[in-house]
């Protein structure tokens, strides 16, 4: 079971794009549809899958369910990794 899941609005070639400064400096490694990463702390494990569409009106956009699981991390290690992680995959808007 997932610690946190996130829908994100990317498809897999640009997740894996963004993946590399959104983690560093951790190493991670790829396998499949899994990425663990090496944290001091322990690990995270983030899952992908499969890009769907989301309709809106004509407009179709990539959809990328994500699932994290932290691995020995406290509470403060996973805030401050998911805070890194999601400013590295945040979008302007107006």
């Amino acid at each position: 079971m997932a610690d946190l899941i996130r829908e994100m609005g990317l498809d897999r070639a640009e997740f894996l794009r963004l993946l590399p400064a959104a983690v560093a400096p951790r190493p991670y490694r790829l396998e499949g549809d899994s990425i663990q990463v090496e944290d001091p702390g322990g690990g995270i494990r983030i899952r992908l899958h499969p890009t769907t569409e989301r309709r809106i009106a004509g407009l179709g956009l990539p959809v990328t369910r994500v699932e994290f699981r932290f691995q020995g991390l406290d509470e403060t290690a996973r805030r401050l990794f998911m805070e890194q992680f999601e400013r590295h995959f945040q979008r302007g808007g107006g």
